[in-house]
């Protein structure tokens, strides 16, 4: 598996600090925390992408599938899915970077937020919105989609 070729000579941070969030690659090890948070907000996150099934039918067994997946794409600089957690660890939600696989010099950016969590939302598509127009980025349209 290649890189992505807008990524290939890129190193994005599979941590980084974006004010008062922390994001860290999602990965196998999250499985627990992951799957309880996204049970957890399965009608919250089905709500705001009535276009997707997901998580609709999510096993334990899927989502470490689906862990692997985004662990993998991230290690190979295809996609890159992180945990938002607040200062203290806390498990906030997810956020994804999904470049075009059309060629297009675009990138859908999503994430989800774990019911019952007061983070201040506003700011974080603000402070992810200015992330992704440094360097450490491609030149791309990066969409923003909460």
């Amino acid at each position: 598996m290649q890189p992505h070729p807008f990524f290939k000579d890129r190193l994005i941070p599979s941590a980084h600090k974006l004010g008062q969030f922390e994001l860290r690659a999602l990965s196998v090890s999250d499985l627990d925390r992951d799957y309880s948070a996204v049970m957890e907000s399965a009608a919250e996150i089905k709500a705001a992408n009535p276009y997707s099934t997901w998580p609709e039918g999510l096993t334990r067994e899927r989502n470490l599938i689906d862990l692997a997946w985004h662990q993998r794409e991230f290690e190979m600089r295809r996609s890159f899915a992180w945990v938002i957690e607040d200062l203290a660890g806390t498990y906030l939600g997810c956020v994804y970077v999904y470049p075009s696989l059309t060629g297009e010099r675009s990138a859908d950016v999503r994430w989800w937020w774990r019911i019952g969590q007061n983070a201040d939302q506003a700011a974080f598509r603000s402070l992810l919105h200015e992330w992704l127009g440094t360097s450490v980025w491609p030149p791309l349209s990066y969409h923003l989609q909460a």
